[in-house]
């Protein structure tokens, strides 16, 4: 057990890091709210939007603007989220996405934009019914890239709950069922049972994601009621209205017309062609704008109940195993053996380094601290950075930076080659070191201003993703490895603020006693609360 001063200086320290990470968050969700968008970036000829809809001056809709933000926020690629923009024709297909602003790394985020392959897979998807479709990820910059499809098809997929009919469905609406349940499979989707629980039906509407569709002045929640095999239309109902009133009573008075597609196959009615249906005289505009949203909904149905493949989450789980194997590596006698380390940074080298990328970086660890964590996304990646973290922490053992870093491992080989070392004087080599504390701080002290600097240009790590790697983060890479050269572990040592960082908290790192870094830090808390 560590003394009673140890003890309090190392749950100090902990406490520090938090604490600024948590008010870091906090300044840079105030700093970055974002407006509604301008819809004249996509549609140069508009003049007006209403309800996401734009018209131009005489007054023609040219389609609707969307924007993926606040909605797709919680949607992080490698250190934040993206905000699109989003075009879409008058049937509510995409014709173009933009980026108007990203909280990402920005080389990550420039290599996405080059890549007009990447944006031309997503032209034609459907607002309310995008599906699934698989997208292939931008090389080098995997996790930014999924994230922006991901919001993309999202937004597209409609909101989670609806602004203009925020009552679901009731059961007093569905007088066939005794009671009713949401569907635990089908969002969205409520099964209907009698009163010996048996499946009668089910029941769905076409709010939220269909209340773009527009009639004459404004959307229509419309209830379908499905059979017992969710295959047939037995019947729809009007639950409200935002359309004319006159035109949405025709409507109502129009049997016939509430009848169109009542005992029908959803096949059936998805092969319509909605532009020959005949709308109800002196409220056509209505009628087919109700129409159409019944068709579309149910067209989303029937993709969000087709059985999806899952999709091992291979980088995740590769993460977690590279972490369990360095923990091995860190805490039995295999560190001391030469062949079995060998192998061992090989792997991380090629696996951790060349394919994944993800080395633990200030602008990864400070855009998690801006944004959020990305827990459905990279959660074998936060596995990875709490145990790099906490276990110099806990135990004083460095798990990443000795078993777990690729280009520690490669400034290792390369200070293995006949060269003869650089003597650095005493004094110079004191001062050196005292560089990446020093980068540390600057990098958190402009990050609680909230400067726009881009992170990733102070770090060499993300050289390993040398596709959409900038470059200055590539020169300090290459600088670095050729130091190690003539001195071991150059930029360990004398340039790595992540490093430093592994270092503050480690147990055995002047853990004694309160110190001038334990002062530093304190004031950067402070700094960052009164930001």
């Amino acid at each position: 057990m560590p003394g009673g001063t140890e003890l309090w200086v190392r749950l100090y320290r902990l406490l520090v890091v938090a604490a600024i990470s948590w008010l870091i968050h906090e300044k840079s969700q105030h700093r970055e709210a974002l407006s509604d968008g301008d819809f004249t970036l996509l549609f140069p000829e508009a003049v007006r939007i209403e309800n996401e809809e734009v018209f131009n001056q005489e007054g023609r809709s040219l389609g609707y603007f969307l924007t993926t933000s606040p909605q797709c926020d919680h949607l992080r690629g490698y250190s934040g989220p993206t905000r699109l923009a989003l075009a879409l024709d008058r049937t509510g297909r995409l014709t173009e996405a933009r980026i108007i602003a990203s909280s990402d790394t920005p080389d990550h985020v420039q290599s996405v934009v080059d890549n007009t392959g990447f944006w031309e897979a997503h032209r034609g998807l459907s607002l309310g019914s995008p599906g699934n479709p698989k997208i292939d990820a931008v090389t080098g910059s995997t996790l930014t890239s999924s994230a922006i499809s991901r919001s993309i098809i999202e937004r597209l997929g409609g909101l989670t709950t609806s602004r203009l009919f925020p009552t679901d469905i009731l059961a007093a609406e569905l007088p066939e069922a005794a009671s009713i349940e949401e569907h635990p499979d089908w969002p969205g989707v409520f099964r209907m049972y009698d009163k010996d629980r048996n499946i009668v039906g089910h029941a769905l509407r076409t709010a939220p994601s269909q209340e773009y569709l527009h009639g004459y002045q404004g959307p229509t929640d419309v209830l379908i009621v499905l059979d017992r095999e969710a295959k047939k239309v037995t019947r729809i109902r009007f639950r409200k209205s935002y359309d004319n009133e006159d035109y949405y009573e025709r409507i109502l008075d129009d049997p016939d017309w509430l009848g169109l597609y009542d005992g029908l196959f959803i096949e059936e009615i998805l092969a319509i062609d909605q532009s020959k249906i005949e709308g109800v005289s002196g409220a056509t505009h209505t009628s087919w704008a109700i129409a159409d949203s019944v068709a579309r909904r149910l067209a989303r149905f029937e993709s969000d109940r087709e059985p999806q493949s899952r999709k091992i989450p291979w980088r995740n789980i590769a993460l977690v195993a590279l972490t369990g194997g360095a923990a091995i590596f860190s805490f039995t006698s295999l560190r001391g053996n030469p062949m079995a380390r060998m192998v061992w940074q090989v792997i991380v080298v090629i696996s951790l380094g060349i394919i994944l990328g993800d080395l633990l970086s200030q602008a990864l660890l400070l855009g998690w601290a801006r944004h959020g964590l990305p827990f459905s996304d990279s959660w074998g990646l936060l596995f990875l950075a709490a145990a790099a973290l906490l276990t110099p922490w806990a135990t004083g053992n460095q798990l990443y930076c000795h078993q777990l870093c690729p280009h520690g491992f490669l400034q290792q080989w390369l200070g293995k080659l006949p060269v003869k070392p650089v003597k650095i004087p005493p004094k110079l080599n004191k001062l050196l070191s005292r560089l990446p504390a020093l980068l540390l701080v600057i990098l958190l002290a402009s990050t609680i201003v909230g400067a726009s600097w881009n992170l990733a240009n102070w770090e060499g790590f993300d050289a390993w993703l040398w596709r959409s790697a900038g470059i200055a983060t590539i020169t300090i890479a290459i600088v670095g490895l050729i130091a190690s050269i003539f001195s071991p572990l150059a930029y360990c040592k004398f340039g790595c603020p992540t490093g430093a960082l592994f270092k503050f908290l480690r147990k055995s790192s002047g853990a004694k006693q309160f110190s001038l870094r334990d002062l530093i830090s304190g004031i950067l808390c402070l700094a960052a609360f009164l930001a």
